[in-house]
């Protein structure tokens, strides 16, 4: 009989062994609170684009007989592009200077009958009303004078309109019309036939939309880094230009326009090549940094919930209003870690972080270098057999007044 017991009691002791091993704590994966550089970088696509094109066209009109530049021609401010026939306008031109001829020696007889009639005026021999009707005939010499002057310069203009110069230096983007082409006069802004389109192109810009979760780290001024396709391992210096207040939604996304302007001094960079902006941030220098993993929001307990079996509720009612989304005055969730305070023993701080480079993300305030914190993304989706103990520290609990630098010496349990 002794001898059946035997096998009993070790398959007892068995049995025991295994239980308190199955309800031994749950390890939690954790990281140590370290220092570290970040990068902090903006990264967006577009397509370049010109900076200030402009479109040229023809006060003259006509048709095209000259036309010395196609598109990629590079000008000069200036520069002959295009001629129109001139004849009409130069029919035009001499026909305003033979009437300009005609009026000046109008005038000059004018002149010249005035002085007479003075003389005689004055001595008694032409009457008051002769002297008056002579000198009207002067003073409208004068002014068929002045008109005729203008209708020459009308002419004259016209004429040199008939030649259209580059008004800069650039490159031909477009060029829309031929020679032979017959064209309209631009007398208005938006009238007239479009001759070609010039850009500079020593600086072209690049304009891409960010998200509005990376709008704090974007600011006019900022240097950029800018890669496009046809040149996979060239890197062109730029930097941002403009920052547009209005935000665009795209599919239920917003995003924000920014204008990002580079240096193409080489002409390498065209007109409608696709490439990346990558615009500079910020640069972080031996700060006290964690994974992100480490940084949670209040809005997101389920990992906490889960791994320490303490129901949300619990959580949110043990935690500040004002640092749970949608509660207190500002609705903006606060920011916590889970720090091991001991084996099996953790507390949920609140913490303060700033700039990240979705790598790593630096520490404000609410952790210190050698703290060791839970990677949250890590946890198990399903509960332990035995959780660790969770506390949250005392500046994060409800009732606590609202300050930064609370002390974290104080703990409170979270009872599920």
């Amino acid at each position: 009989m002794f001898s059946r017991r035997i096998p009993l009691l070790f398959a007892a002791t068995t049995l025991a062994a295994c239980q308190s091993k199955s309800a031994a704590i749950t390890n939690l994966p954790t990281t140590t609170v370290s220092r570290a550089d970040i990068a902090v970088r903006v990264q967006a696509t577009g397509t370049v684009t010109p900076i200030d094109p402009v479109d040229v066209k023809s006060r003259a009109q006509g048709m095209i007989t000259s036309m010395t530049v196609d598109v990629g021609s590079v000008v000069k401010k200036g520069q002959e592009i295009v001629k129109i026939d001139p004849r009409d306008v130069q029919n035009q031109f001499d026909q305003a200077m033979a009437d300009d001829v005609v009026s000046e020696a109008t005038l000059v007889k004018a002149m010249r009958e005035k002085a007479r009639e003075d003389s005689l005026f004055a001595v008694h021999v032409v009457t008051a009303s002769e002297h008056d009707s002579t000198r009207a005939t002067y003073i409208g010499a004068q002014a068929d004078l002045v008109s005729k002057r203008a209708s020459l310069d009308l002419a004259r203009q016209n004429l040199q309109d008939a030649t259209v110069e580059a008004p800069l230096s650039g490159t031909i983007i477009a060029r829309p019309v031929t020679q032979g082409q017959i064209i309209t006069s631009a007398l208005s802004a938006n009238g007239g036939t479009l001759l070609m389109t010039i850009a500079d192109l020593s600086r072209v810009r690049m304009q891409v939309t960010v998200d509005e979760v990376e709008m704090g780290n974007v600011r006019v001024g900022l240097p950029a880094i800018v890669q496009v396709d046809a040149f996979p391992d060239r890197a062109f210096n730029a930097v941002v230009e403009k920052v547009e207040p209005q935000a665009q939604v795209v599919q239920g996304v917003t995003f924000f326009p920014v204008q990002v302007s580079i240096d193409n001094k080489e002409g390498l960079l065209m007109p409608g090549m696709n490439g990346e902006v990558t615009i500079k941030a910020a640069d972080l220098k031996n700060v006290v940094a964690v994974p992100i993993d480490a940084i949670r929001s209040t809005n997101e307990l389920a990992a906490v919930s889960r791994m320490f079996a303490v129901p949300i509720d619990t959580l949110n009612n043990s935690i500040r209003p004002d640092l749970l989304a949608g509660e207190g005055t500002t609705g903006v969730p606060g920011r916590y870690a889970v720090v091991q305070t001991a084996p099996g023993q953790f507390e949920m701080r609140l913490v303060k972080t700033g700039p990240t480079d979705l790598k790593n993300v630096e520490v404000i305030d609410g952790l210190k270098e050698g703290d060791r914190v839970a990677l949250l993304g890590a946890i198990l989706t399903s509960r332990p057999a035995m959780p660790p103990k969770l506390t949250i520290a005392a500046n994060m609990l409800r009732g606590a007044p609202v300050q930064s630098g609370t002390p974290a010496s104080a703990r409170k349990a979270a009872k599920p």
